[in-house]
């Protein structure tokens, strides 16, 4: 094998769906979403989770932006006439970049408008964009985030923070998981040519991006660990598009770097291929759908070595919830929103951020102790199901909308 780079051809899953009845048509709501299906990463799937968990209680309008990603700008006008033409009384922004049209259809509908903020699209670093955002935000009605985090930024641009809800994601109640027998060790054998049987199997997944860390975790924790250690990241596919390679010889650097920050287009994927050389380290790329859960169905721990980069961040870490549901506790840095999602002792432990010596003792003293792991693994599932079941997470959102429906007659 010359490089361990491993591609699936399967198309990016859409996250966990929720099959409620359809609304019940007393309230209506008009959801403005710029991806529809989900794409990949947890912001992207957000907004289609809670359409089709929240359908059973309102009437639920999508508004959907179906052009190419360049073409964002045009769907502002799209927004724009279809809340203002809706006898939706509620209209709910997506994200950030979405919020900006959401605080000129509050100024010229009357209606009540709640913004979703999350992370990166909250902080994107372009100087127009915060002093649009930050003027937008203050129109809005409410404002929903996924973390104490991320609520600390919306605080600094300005917003009263009695506008401010904090509602994490929910995770899924019925997620596939495949037995740990020989089947699942033969189809790994066969994806990347090692047997794991007797191995202790690391595991992140997610986009290959700065933020996270998995270089990091490659070339300055792994190495300590002992030998029967297997490292596997996996994530989506990363491309960037043509026309911001295009754009790349007018721009200056620190703004097409916030370019491909936004369109979600950075990766460290080179990094990743070179450091992939490592004989116990395999980097998967394009994956998704079932052999991201076959991975995680292998996995005994799941790490999340994220660090601090400035001009991004990790709003909550939907992974860490589809990890311990799984039953594979987290082993996490301690940072932005990532403290909202991993409990210690509860579904995994966060460490000091940069504290390699604390992060490599816990998945030692977890992965060297099976009875401990296998505690841990079942605590995960109870937790993770109950704190994050989608009825606590659906009633705080159905809370805060029946209120501003019920303020708007």
């Amino acid at each position: 094998m010359p490089h361990k780079i491993l591609t699936d051809s399967h198309q990016p899953a859409s996250g966990p769906i929720l099959n409620f009845p359809t609304g019940n048509g007393n309230k209506k709501i008009a959801f403005l979403l710029r991806q529809n299906p989900a794409g990949v990463g947890g912001v992207q799937r957000l907004g289609t989770i809670l359409t089709e968990g929240l359908s059973r209680y309102y009437d639920i309008e999508r508004v959907i932006w179906k052009g190419p990603d360049w073409g964002m700008p045009l769907a502002f006008p799209l927004f724009y006439y279809k809340s203002i033409k809706s006898d939706a009384r509620l209209v709910h922004c997506d994200d950030a970049f979405t919020c900006l049209i959401g605080g000129k259809i509050r100024t010229a509908s009357g209606k009540k408008v709640v913004g979703a903020v999350h992370g990166l699209d909250l902080i994107l670093p372009i100087p127009w964009y915060q002093k649009s955002l930050c003027f937008a935000l203050q129109k809005l009605d409410k404002i929903t985030t996924i973390s104490r985090a991320t609520a600390e930024q919306i605080k600094k641009r300005g917003v009263d923070p009695s506008k401010i809800e904090i509602i994490p994601p929910a995770a899924e109640m019925s997620p596939l998981v495949f037995k740990k027998d020989d089947d699942l060790y033969r189809y790994w054998e066969h994806k990347i040519g090692l047997d794991l049987r007797q191995k202790k199997v690391l595991i992140s997944i997610g986009r290959p991006v700065k933020r996270k860390g998995f270089d990091r975790f490659i070339s300055d924790l792994f190495p300590h660990l002992p030998d029967d250690y297997v490292y596997i990241v996996a994530g989506p596919a990363q491309k960037t598009p043509s026309w911001l390679k295009s754009l790349k010889p007018f721009l200056n650097e620190k703004f097409y770097y916030s370019l491909l920050l936004a369109s979600g287009s950075y990766s460290m994927h080179d990094d990743l291929v070179r450091l992939s050389a490592h004989p116990r380290v395999y980097y998967l790329n394009g994956i998704s759908g079932e052999p991201r859960d076959r991975l995680y169905s292998v996995a005994d721990l799941f790490i999340m070595p994220n660090r601090t980069v400035e001009g991004d961040m990790e709003g909550f870490g939907l992974v860490a919830l589809e990890a311990a549901v799984r039953g594979v506790p987290v082993v996490a840095s301690g940072i932005e929103g990532i403290v909202d999602a991993v409990f210690d002792g509860e579904n995994g432990y966060c460490v000091p951020e940069g504290d390699n010596g604390a992060m490599l003792g816990i998945i030692m003293a977890l992965a060297e102790d099976p009875l401990k792991l296998a505690a841990l693994s079942r605590k995960a599932v109870e937790f993770t199901q109950y704190r994050f079941s989608p009825e606590r997470i659906f009633a705080s959102y159905r809370k805060l909308f029946d209120t501003l429906l019920s303020n708007s007659e």
